[in-house]
This record gives structure tokens, sequence and C-alpha cells, in this order.
């Protein structure tokens, strides 16, 4: 009996072809890995449970930066205290002005789990055109610290005085050299300078950050910048001279250094560090984390570390941090962001090389398609009609219909990951399978679907997996 079923399941499985055996199993680890990642991203959270997981906190700069250790020294106080009661993860994504980390953090779930922190470089990104984006795209949570500009020549500068520098930027426009990130707040803050004094304009040159600057500066490849209060006092022995702070009155730290009003320019200015959460997280969370960021302000950690970068402990939330947004956006956009593009147009000269590759490739089998062809084409001609019969007239209606179709549907497509509140797989499931629709009745590839286990596989199981590849492999965000 038990050799007769021994037997019976043999035969079974090798009836059973390779191919469902390989489906059945990728259809299972999917489901699995499903029903791991809905149990691994609770949705339903009391406000008192908030948050179960660790929360990944965007730094959209590389390490080492201003913006990276203000977010590490808040880590390091949260990990101390005690104060959430899971950990915050440190994600540095650099690249592009930072541009590359905040269009990551703009399309993260909105579930309180991921976050930004990013000084008003949004603001002036979207301002300068780098970006099409900005406040409106995030929930903001808090400004935390406050750090006065400090403006500042080489040592040997002939200019004395913030007067003396801007009258000759005013005698001689687009003559003296502005070291900055163009787009970046050090640009607007000579922007907003500029406006102090009519007639005056500085020739703004790309450096990049702290560092850059000061080297351009005491290189002798720029006349002029701008330094938080804490760079300046880094790098004052290397050869910077401070002629202005940007601050209401003396700072008690640096008492020499005369304030622009004190000189005739009412130019008050700082930097503070925002945080900000994807657009349409929930306002509890949003206000879940503001106090949580308030109790790190208070630590002592944070206090001693912001007293030794010389930047003010201040913490603003609610109305306050609305309130300082705005007039930080109002400022941004008054002035003229105009400057020179710094990069070429990277996107359109991909298009161009991929648009001439495909035409190098397409171009002969075109020209044979419409029979245009001659001389020594006329034998690849009659060799391919020799495999293939020529296309009728109908055929090629209904191929340029098809190709129509499917253009137009792959612009909306991409058109739906950038601006729809969907998730990628679903999109991308549905444009696949109206993808091999459209193919199909084409006559193209497919005169029916035959196949169609085959073609429900490449609609489920493609996009979930590339999902999985890029999201928990490689860790890059798709939309």
């Amino acid at each position: 009996m038990a050799s007769q079923t021994g037997s019976a399941t043999g035969n079974t499985l090798r009836r059973l072809r390779p191919w469902a055996v390989i489906r059945a199993a990728i259809w299972g680890i999917s489901g699995i890995l499903f029903v791991v990642n809905l149990r691994s991203n609770p949705t339903d959270e009391s406000e008192s449970a908030y948050p179960l997981k660790p929360i990944t906190v965007i730094v959209p700069f590389n390490t080492g930066g201003e913006s990276d250790a203000f977010a590490r020294m808040i880590q390091h106080a949260a990990s101390q205290h005690k104060l959430l009661g899971q950990e915050l993860v440190i994600q540095n994504i650099g690249g592009a002005g930072a541009t590359i980390g905040s269009g990551r953090a703009r399309k993260a779930d909105p579930d309180g789990y991921t976050m930004m922190i990013l000084h008003e470089a949004l603001l002036t990104a979207q301002s300068s055109g780098k970006v099409s984006y900005g406040a409106e795209s995030f929930e903001p949570i808090a400004a935390t610290g406050k750090t006065r500009l400090i403006i500042a020549v080489r040592d040997d500068s002939p200019y004395q005085t913030l007067s003396e520098i801007m009258a000759a930027a005013a005698e001689t426009p687009d003559q003296l050299v502005f070291a900055a990130n163009l787009g970046a707040p050090v640009h607007y803050a000579g922007l907003i300078l500029e406006r102090q004094l009519p007639g005056s304009a500085f020739r703004y040159t790309q450096t990049g950050g702290g560092a850059q600057r000061f080297e351009a500066v005491v290189g002798g490849h720029a006349d002029v910048s701008a330094f938080s209060l804490g760079e300046y006092i880094a790098y004052k022995a290397g050869g910077l001279r401070a002629i202005a702070i940007s601050a209401p009155q003396r700072d008690p730290r640096v008492p020499e250094i005369l304030t622009a009003r004190e000189q005739g320019f009412d130019f008050v200015h700082a930097n503070m560090h925002f945080w900000w959460f994807p657009k349409g997280t929930d306002q509890a969370k949003i206000d879940r984390i503001a106090k949580f960021l308030e109790d790190c302000m208070e630590t002592d950690i944070v206090q001693n570390q912001l007293a030794s970068r010389l930047s003010d402990p201040l913490i603003l939330t609610g109305d306050k941090m609305h309130s300082e947004l705005a007039d930080r956006i109002s400022k941004i956009q008054s002035v003229d962001s105009a400057s020179p593009d710094v990069l070429p147009n990277v996107p359109l000269i991909i298009l161009t090389a991929t648009g001439l590759c495909l035409a190098g490739m397409l171009l002969p089998m075109l020209r044979l398609f419409l029979g245009t062809s001659r001389g020594s084409n006329r034998q690849a001609k009659t060799e391919m009609e020799d495999v293939e019969p020529p296309m009728s007239g109908n055929d090629k209606r209904k191929y340029w219909a098809t190709a129509a179709k499917v253009a137009v549907l792959t612009v909306l497509y991409v058109l739906s990951l950038e601006y729809l509140p969907v998730d990628y797989r679903w999109l991308t499931m549905g444009f696949i399978c109206l993808f091999g629709v459209l193919i199909g009745s084409g006559g193209i590839v497919f005169r029916r679907l035959r196949p169609f286990p085959i073609f429900l596989d490449v609609v489920v199981l493609v996009p979930f997996w590339i999902y999985a590849v890029f999201q928990s492999g490689l860790n890059i965000e798709l939309p």
C-alpha cells in the first residue's frame, strides 16, 4: 500500500511541469513577503502607541556637514535620555544641492516614519528653479537652532567695512566675486544684501559648502562670501576677516564684529534647521515629533554642543514656526535669483543620445517598412520578405494606431508616477496589463493572449519584485 502511495506521488510529480513548480514557488515566496511587509508596516496606530518602529531621518547632504552634525546631535540626545522609545536612523542622501535627498523624502510614505532635516535650501532650490516643489510639498514639524551669518573677506582685502564692499559692488556691478553654492541659502543671503543698496550686484561663482567658500576667498578666487558664525570661528585663523554680522545687535561671542545695521544696511538674517514630514502625515504624529524635538533641545547634550558651535538653542513649533517659515519664503521670493546654469541640461543630453541611438537602430527597419529602401538595401528587403511577408495597408494602420496608443499610455504612466498619490506597484501593474492588451489587440506581438498565466505572472510579480529589490535590497525609494 505504501509503495502504491509513493508510486502515485512520484507519478504526480513527474506529471508536473517544471515551469508550474517554479511559478508556485515564486508565488509562494511573494505571498510570504507580502504578509511580512503588511505586518511590519502597521496602519492602525493610536497616538499613544506611535512610534512603533525606528524613524528614518533623511539628511540630504553627505556626512560631516552642519545638517548631518545637527541630526546626529538630536539622535544622541534621544538615545541617551530615551525620549522617543524608538531609534532615530540617520540616512545621508547627498547630491545636487540637497535636491536628491529632498525628492526622496517628498515621495516617502506619510506614515510618520520618514522625516527630513533641511534648512531653507528647500525654499531657495524652488525659487531658483532647481526643483518644482517647496515647503508646500511637506508638513513642517519644527525649526531648531539659529545661526547668524558672517560676511567675510580675506585678511589682505582692500575692503575694511561692509559699506566699502557694497559701494564697490554698486560702482562696478558684476565685478566683485561672491563665493556661493548657487541656489542655496548663502547665495540668497548675497542677493538679499544686494537689495540694501540699489544698483549693487555681485558676480556669483559656484563653489560649494563652507570649506570650499573659504578656499575660494583666501585663495583669491573670490572677493567675499558668507559663513555661519561657527564656520567663521573655525576658518578665521586661516586668513578670513569679518566685516559684518547679520544680527540685530552685536554678538557677545564676537563683540568686535560690527552688525550690518551699524553700517547702514538692514541685513538681519540667520540660518535655521527645519524638520519636515512628507505631505499628508497625520497631525497627531507631527505634534508628537515636535514635542520630542522640544525635549531634545532642552537636554544638556544639545545645549552644550550648540554652544560649542556658536548656535542659539532656539526651537519653534506650531504657529510661531509657520510664521517664521512664511517670513522666510516671502524674503526669498522677493529677490531675483537669476544666475547662469552651472551644469549642462543632463536630462536633455540623455534624452537626445537615447533618441539618436534608437533612430540608428530603427531607421533601417522603418525604411524597409515604408518601402523606401533602394540599392544595396533591396537585397536585405528581399531576404526579410522571404521570411516574413510584407505588411498590408490595414496592418500598417494597426501598427501606427497601436504605437500611438502605447506612446500615450507610457506618457500617462510617467506623469501618474510623479503626480498621483498611488503606490508604484499598483500603477506599474496597471501599466503592464494595459500595455499587453494594447500590443495583443494590435496584432504586433500577440495575435491573442494565449499564454494568460504567464501574462498574469508578469503583471503582478514584476512590479512587486522590482519594488522589493530597489526598496529593500538597494535602499532606493521608488514613487
